[in-house]
């Protein structure tokens, strides 16, 4: 059986129609954003020569204002990896 309730009454479905068409709109809202996004990125890479990852990474960072987060999960990063690959020992051993 089906999920999908087809609103009955010509009311609904009419306000169901406009608010569908408001999504819409948020999402082509959305993706001139996110072109907005990539064309100030490509411009600071031009510009400042800066790997996009590196770009893109700072300007989350700056967003979340969670730059300490990053830096402790960094440093779990290094200290496995010397562990696990350069085979050094951990500070717990």
């Amino acid at each position: 059986m089906s999920e999908v309730v087809i609103p009955s009454s010509t009311e609904d479905r009419k306000k169901l129609k406009l608010m569908l068409g408001e999504m819409v709109n948020q999402l082509q809202k959305i993706a001139l954003e996110r072109e907005t996004y990539k064309e100030l990125a490509l411009e600071i890479k031009n510009q400042f020569e800066l790997p996009p990852k590196v770009i893109n990474k700072m300007a989350k960072t700056m967003h979340k204002h969670d730059f300490e987060d990053v830096q402790a999960e960094h440093a779990d990063f290094e200290t496995l990896y010397e562990v696990l690959v350069k085979g050094q020992a951990s500070q717990g051993e």
